[in-house]
């Protein structure tokens, strides 16, 4: 697919914190991604993968964080060649798993709750997952 001026080349969702140092080493070291950038302090990137996460320090607004997991609500949805790998790494380097692995009818999840609050799904589609097994 051939990009054209009005092409979209990313998306990163901007995750407020409020310590961005103590955000950077848990994205880094539970969750393995690498610093792309940080800015004067308070702004910062993290990539894995291609996929990218900002995160911003900031005063968050007040939600209710019970009732927004409750719900099942996310902040980032990540779609993975295989959830289970990837939840075991996780689990494995400490990460906070909000939502254990499940089989949903839609595929395979998880979500690890960041130390903000903040609720990240990694979901296997099942598409992903027959295409798995049938390799």
């Amino acid at each position: 697919m051939s990009q054209t001026p009005r092409s979209i080349t990313f998306v990163a969702p901007v995750l407020q914190v409020s310590d961005l140092g103590r955000s950077i080493a848990y994205y880094r070291k539970q969750l393995g991604f690498d610093l792309e950038f940080e800015f004067a302090g308070f702004y910062a990137g993290v990539l894995r993968d291609s996929c990218r996460v900002h995160l911003k320090c900031a005063e968050r607004s007040g939600r209710d964080q019970k009732a927004f997991e409750v719900a099942e609500n996310l902040d980032a949805y990540f779609e993975v060649v295989d959830a289970e790998a990837l939840a075991l790494e996780f689990a494995a380097s400490g990460a906070s798993i909000s939502v254990g692995l499940r089989a949903m009818p839609y595929g395979r999840e998880f979500y690890v709750r960041d130390p903000d609050g903040n609720v990240l799904g990694f979901i296997q589609s099942a598409e992903i997952e027959g295409s798995a097994h049938a390799a």
